[in-house]
């Protein structure tokens, strides 16, 4: 008798404790879609200078647009080049973007 109380006490310690330890989903967060998940993401306030759907800026205040280009990365063959919808540094002695 005292076997069984143990090991249903014991049984339902680690069912409350496992259900409440976790609260992200089973199949976790990287699966879900982010319509899902209540997440929506918004293109907010920043200082430092980030690709946007116009191109490269900045956005220090609401409503404010600054036009700006991302830091030059080191190396002596890196070049600004607009391609199409693409702008970024070009290093023209490897042949790729940096971003």
């Amino acid at each position: 008798m005292k076997f069984t109380k143990i090991a249903a006490l014991s049984a339902i310690a680690v069912v409350a404790s496992t259900a409440s330890a976790s609260a992200a989903p089973l199949a976790g967060l990287i699966k879900a879609p982010a319509a899902g998940n209540g997440v929506i993401q918004v293109h907010d306030r920043h200082d430092r200078c980030e690709l946007g759907r116009n191109g490269w800026h900045r956005s220090p205040r609401h409503g404010v647009r600054i036009a700006c280009r991302p830091p030059r990365p080191r190396g002596e063959h890196w070049g600004w080049r607009s391609e199409g919808s693409r702008q970024g540094w070009w290093d023209s002695r490897s042949r790729r973007w940096d971003r």
